[in-house]
């Protein structure tokens, strides 16, 4: 599906010569001139920006008015920002802007006299609410007064710390409570061991007071998962896994007054081998356990007693994620013993997905071409006007199923297609992307039938492959034209959006339309506004109306739908603008999928979504059941390949990713082109427009295509669960500009399957690494170590347990490095990838790297 950031653009020509600095105004400060910071190439930004009420603000190139920007352009009225606190950036290149909601980070740390006033002692959420609880034992104070404690959003002690003054408490067990929406606190004192039993007394204090404590205590990383179903108290696994660190906490319930944790050590330290303990609230306390370290290896489960401070099992040597055992070896500090989680059935990191436009990619029945509508199917295809390209082409299911063995060779082992469900009947424009749903419940007559679907997972199941289907739970049809909304199940009508209005279907009006009929009027803070972008429609997409503690009539259908096609062989889902549905829906659609097949693999599309973007972040983190696709590492990718940034930005991206997604980064769909972007080696190779009004580079064809092929054996190679878009093995491209002076971007991105030859360097290089991910626990699973970088050179590492993988990757001219702390033994290594042939000697190897090179040792 198209989905476009609405953003006010006034594209001027400015001076290149004068040197700027760029400075926010508004009504928040009075006018002030606040100066912006860096945020990327020609970006500006400024956090956390507090409108205690409505206002308006602008944008000013040197701080004195004489060159400024607002609605219009230069000179333009005053930009309006709503009550709230805004993150706000500004882009001098085109003198767009963004302002985006802040949102609640996904880890609150309490920080006081108990623990040395040190980061790393999370509260949990209750629920899927604002609240947030902890018990602690406050024993004294310190030197500069009695217990107390502050709460330390994202940690780091920044000016979001609450409340303004320290929280006084008196000494012994303290429940607190922290509401993360007003910032109230309360708290229950005098409590028995672990908050355990009444004898209450109870205080509240806002964060309005004034503040007189300062903290100099330096940061640490926390790599906690947050769980309501974790204790009051807190217990911090600290190890040679985590360089024993606070902050990795034991959350999993194992039984009564047990708690478990699986980590994989792959190794240990200066002082010893793979080895852990456990520290009972953080802060490295006399009541930490064991005495002496507990010796770990590989995939490890941990079983401990909360009540007694004990190990309960320690179970070594497992599959990945403990998912069964592999000569195993327990050790045993109490009669109790925890049973082995059941092993994980299928492993998308194993795997290779390719994402087909089934229309696009190949025409193995032309009966069917027409189906019913036939003014929406084209004649000229690729050769018609854009209008033709919104059309059915003629792909169909028989199509990919002629065409199996050719993505097998590839190396793909899971392919995901576009929406195979009925779509539209009427009108000149077709549903031939599958996102415009009337049936759930049957195939397009365009795509085939029930029975093809079953020929194809048939055939696939026989190639060792699975079939992901993308499902679009936040809409059906358009609710202005053609069928408004219509849905049927098996061929019989159950409602339109204008019978089904607030039982069926949302009726809040289109996201950004200001909630009235004029089209000139947007409010693009709905597009970061949860309730809107939630319950306002997907521009003129019927939305469908979610429960929010049990299903509504469409949620039922759209399961019991799911169900169906499971039936016929479906065995994962790409869940459509996952950003636009009920939260707590995507819960309800995963765990009913499980129940049928209990390791069904679920993604999602959140449009910008990855490290970086925190409402993407805090939804993965609740961990809802669904993966999500990684925009942010795609970008920052192209980026680095296109020359916008350097290979440092992007091993910095790479390494910010486990820490924001909780390490499950190793599980995200991550990806280089898509259906919603220009392609990269269009963009590559254009001078003109593409998507979001970048310019392309002007890059040669040869020299364009070696560089997006280095881009995608870093898809291939980096911690997520790699998808090609179809033709991306054959650099794919087409150079029309759009309706929107968009060169290759939608339609243009959407074209026909231009060749299935087995030979071009793409293809070969895919290949090689989808076998080496079949192979490879390090590249499925392993951690990411960068080795070497510099502007142009990107030398790192994946491993898991005594599985090693090396990759080299270079944009810059023919370079020789040398490069230390491998994980490879001593050997000579033959690139996967190419020939070249690296000595490793005592864990150093020299690497020759002509410009656009990859190699990869393992």
């Amino acid at each position: 599906m198209k989905h476009k950031l609405v953003l006010l653009s006034i594209l001027l020509a400015t001076s290149a010569s004068a040197q700027a600095e760029w400075f926010l105004r508004g009504t928040h400060n009075n006018w002030a001139a606040a100066q912006m910071n860096p945020a990327g190439t020609n970006t500006m930004e400024l956090t956390n920006v507090v409108f205690s009420s409505a206002g308006s603000i602008k944008f000013d190139r040197y701080g004195d008015w004489s060159e400024n920007y607002g609605v219009g352009g230069r000179n333009g009225a005053n930009i309006a920002v709503a009550q709230g606190t805004w993150n706000i950036k500004f882009y001098t290149d085109t003198k767009n802007w963004n302002i985006s909601a802040v949102t609640p980070p996904a880890a609150y740390h309490l920080r006081g006299t108990f623990n040395g006033w040190a980061e790393g002692t999370l509260l949990t959420r209750v629920g899927t609410s604002d609240v947030y609880e902890s018990c602690q034992q406050f024993v004294s104070g310190d030197a500069t007064g009695g217990p107390r404690f502050k709460v330390d959003p994202y940690g780091g002690w920044g000016s979001d710390a609450v409340p303004a003054a320290d929280y006084t408490v008196a000494a012994g067990w303290v429940k607190i409570t922290f509401n993360a929406s007003s910032k109230a606190i309360t708290t229950q004192q005098n409590l028995a061991a672990n908050c355990g039993s009444t004898n209450i007394s109870s205080s509240s204090q806002s964060s309005s007071s004034t503040s007189s404590y300062v903290s100099t205590s330096a940061p640490t990383t926390s790599s906690a998962r947050s769980s309501s179903s974790a204790p009051a108290v807190t217990f911090h696994l600290r190890g040679t896994h985590n360089g024993w660190a606070e902050g990795d906490l034991f959350t999993t319930p194992a039984g009564t007054n047990q708690l478990e944790a699986c980590r994989n050590f792959t190794a240990g330290d200066a002082n010893g081998g793979p080895r852990f303990k456990v520290d009972r609230n953080g802060a490295w306390g006399t009541d930490a356990f064991p005495s002496v370290d507990q010796a770990a290896s590989g995939w490890t489960r941990i079983v401990i007693n909360t009540s007694s401070n004990s190990l309960v099992s320690v179970t070594t040597n497992l599959a990945s994620n403990c998912g069964s055992s592999s000569s195993s070896s327990v050790s045993s500090s109490s009669s109790s013993s925890s049973s082995s989680s059941a092993p994980v059935a299928d492993d998308f990191r194993a795997r290779t997905m390719y994402f087909v436009f089934v229309d696009r990619f190949a025409n193995g029945n032309t009966s069917n071409d027409n189906g019913t509508n036939p003014v929406a199917t084209s004649t000229v295809k690729g050769a018609g006007a854009q209008s033709e390209w919104k059309k059915y082409w003629g792909g169909d299911i028989q199509g990919l199923i002629s065409k199996l063995d050719y993505l097998q060779s590839l190396g793909v082992t899971a392919i995901w297609v576009t929406p195979l469900v009925d779509n539209i009947n009427v009108g000149n424009e077709g549903g031939y992307h599958g996102y415009w749903a009337r049936d759930f419940y049957s195939v397009d007559e365009h795509l085939g039938d029930w029975a093809l679907v079953d020929e194809l997972d048939a055939q696939m199941e026989a190639r060792g492959m699975k079939l992901v289907l993308d499902i679009a739970l936040n809409h059906s049809n358009q609710d202005d034209q053609y069928e408004f909304g219509a849905l049927y199940k098996e061929g019989a009508f159950i409602t339109d959006f204008a019978s089904g209005k607030n039982t069926w279907y949302n009726a809040n009006g289109a996201i950004s339309d200001c909630g009235d009929t004029n089209p000139a009027t947007t409010c693009n803070g709905e597009w970061d506004d949860p309730w809107s972008f939630r319950n306002k429609s997907l521009f003129n997409l019927t939305d469908f109306k979610h429960g929010t503690t049990s299903n509504s009539l469409a949620d039922q259908y759209l399961i019991d739908a799911a169900l169906k096609w499971m039936d016929h062989g479906v065995d994962a889902f790409r869940i459509d603008a996952i950003k636009h549905i009920e939260p707590s829906f995507i819960n309800r659609f995963s765990a009913a999928v499980r129940a049928k097949k209990a390791d069904t693999y679920i993604f999602g599309e959140w449009y910008n979504a990855g490290a970086g973007d925190s409402v993407s972040m805090t939804f993965l983190n609740e961990r809802r059941g669904s993966e999500l696709l990684d925009f942010k590492l795609r970008d920052a990718i192209e980026n680095a390949i296109a020359g916008n940034s350097t290979m440092i930005n992007l091993s910095t991206h790479i390494s910010s990713r486990a820490a924001a997604m909780n390490g499950f980064e190793d599980l995200q769909a991550i990806f280089l082109d898509n259906h919603d972007a220009t392609r990269t080696s269009v963009y590559l190779q254009t001078s003109g427009l593409v998507n979001s009004n970048r310019p392309g580079k002007g890059m040669a064809k040869a020299f364009a295509d070696a560089r997006q092929n280095l881009g995608m054996a870093l898809v291939m190679t980096l911690p997520g669960i790699p998808t090609i878009y179809y033709g991306t093995e054959q650099n794919s491209t087409w150079f029309t500009a759009n309706g929107d002076g968009q060169v290759g971007h939608d339609p243009y991105n959407r074209e026909q399957m231009p060749s299935f030859s087995q030979t071009t360097a793409a293809y070969t290089m895919i290949s090689a690494l989808a076998e080496l991910r079949k192979n490879s626990p390090a590249i499925q699973r392993g951690t990411y170590a960068e080795r070497w970088v510099n502007a142009d050179v990107l030398v790192f590492q994946r491993q898991e347990g005594s599985d090693c993988a090396v990759v080299a990757v270079n944009r810059g001219a023919a370079t020789s490095i040398t490069v230390p702390n491998l994980c490879l033994g001593n050997a000579a290594y033959t690139s996967k990838v190419g020939s070249d042939i690296v000595n490793v000697t005592s864990g150093t190897g020299t690497f020759n790297l002509s410009q656009n090179e990859v190699v990869v040792l393992h």
